[in-house]
């Protein structure tokens, strides 16, 4: 039997000089076998980090499934955005609108009018509209190439509103307001790109910011104000006293995580949120699993049958590889791409948790919305 190799010195070997010439010249004399080659060797690689479970067989793979029946979502401006939006006047967008460039011009006028207030907030903060940011209490400030997930463009400007009025407006659907809560935390937070825009929408809410990525949490906490940031261990537990949080909310987290990584974090979200607090989660269910197969994910067959099979069978799903490239340098046994069903979220975490909100394919009409509210 070979020694099992790692994803490292597969990577060196196959990225040196010698690798890159012979996988080249491999391409050029057969490339249909190279693919399929390629493809094989990943999968094998991936199921390294996967657990193990019995093999189905090729009848029992879910190959051709129907459609989902189709939603959607409209973009229109949500609590969080519109409490921003009020503060600014029609001065400062008919000077946003004489800075605009060509392309975000065009796009201006492209979009629903419902949903321009969502791009007025960033393009205000990126075009420098004198008095915006004093007004609204968000800031400028983007975070250094490659530190962080925000992108440097236009409407990534000022923070993400759309995700802000996901969790401002999710908790309202559950009968809550967010304005009234004592401590919210983002975990999850990288640069803080979620949290700036809510703690200027809410300045007074006590607001924390977690996340493994210590070089975000870093410029973030020496950035962004009246926000707590820290450092947070890619195991529980988190360094806060149990039952601080009314509130938390987990945006991309939980679509990642293996099935032990997931309920092991289920349980420190039980011990920091207090009894009758609530936590917000989004997860990969069986739309995104749609978007994976088709054009946006491009996923090979057999992945997404054995997916859709263990999905109806299991209720869960871990791919070894993280991202819809399903990136093996940035995978492990307990982060990659992660699918769950409705019924295996409460099989694990009722009665301790009631599931008060759940909205399958909302997040970008990709990810599943699931609002839990601590019971015991």
């Amino acid at each position: 039997m070979l020694p099992a190799m790692s994803s490292g010195t597969y990577e060196r070997l196959t990225s040196s000089a010698a690798g890159m010439a012979f996988k080249k010249l491999l391409r050029q004399l057969t490339p249909d076998v190279t693919t399929r080659l390629q493809r094989t060797i990943r999968a094998a690689r991936r199921t390294w980090l996967e657990p193990v479970t019995p093999i189905l067989s090729y009848e029992q793979l879910l190959w051709h499934p129907p459609p989902r029946r189709h939603r959607e979502w409209p973009l229109v401006a949500g609590t969080a955005t519109q409490k921003l939006v009020a503060h600014l006047t029609d001065e400062d967008l008919a000077v946003m609108l004489s800075r605009l460039n060509a392309e975000d011009a065009a796009y201006w006028e492209r979009v629903d009018h419902a949903a321009q207030p969502m791009l007025a907030l960033p393009y205000c903060v990126h075009y420098q509209v004198p008095g915006v940011l004093e007004r609204t209490g968000l800031s400028s400030a983007q975070p250094p190439a490659g530190v962080g997930v925000t992108p440097h463009v236009s409407l990534a400007a000022g923070g993400a509103f759309y995700y802000a009025d996901v969790v401002a407006d999710a908790l309202a659907a559950v009968g809550e307001d967010i304005a009234q809560k004592i401590r919210v935390l983002d975990f999850g937070c990288s640069d803080g790109r979620v949290v700036r825009a809510l703690a200027a929408a809410y300045p007074n809410v006590g607001w924390d910011a977690c996340d493994p990525d210590q070089a975000a949490v870093i410029w973030a906490a020496a950035t962004l104000h009246g926000i707590r940031f820290f450092t947070s261990s890619i195991e529980p537990p988190l360094p806060v006293p149990g039952g601080r949080y009314d509130y938390v909310y987990a945006i991309g987290i939980w679509t990642q995580y293996s099935e032990p990584a997931a309920l092991r974090w289920l349980g420190e979200m039980r011990r920091i949120v207090r009894i009758g607090g609530h936590l917000l989660l989004t997860a990969h269910g069986y739309r995104s699993l749609e978007m994976h197969a088709g054009g946006w994910g491009g996923w090979p067959p057999e992945l997404v049958a054995d997916t859709a099979a263990r999905l109806y069978a299991d209720g869960d799903k871990f791919v070894g590889g993280y991202g819809k490239q399903l990136s093996l340098q940035l995978a492990t046994r307990d982060w990659g791409e992660a699918f769950f069903t409705p019924e295996w979220l409460c099989d694990h975490a009722c009665p301790e948790w009631a599931l008060v909100e759940y909205t399958p394919g909302y997040i970008e009409n990709n990810h599943d919305l699931y609002v839990l509210e601590r019971r015991a």
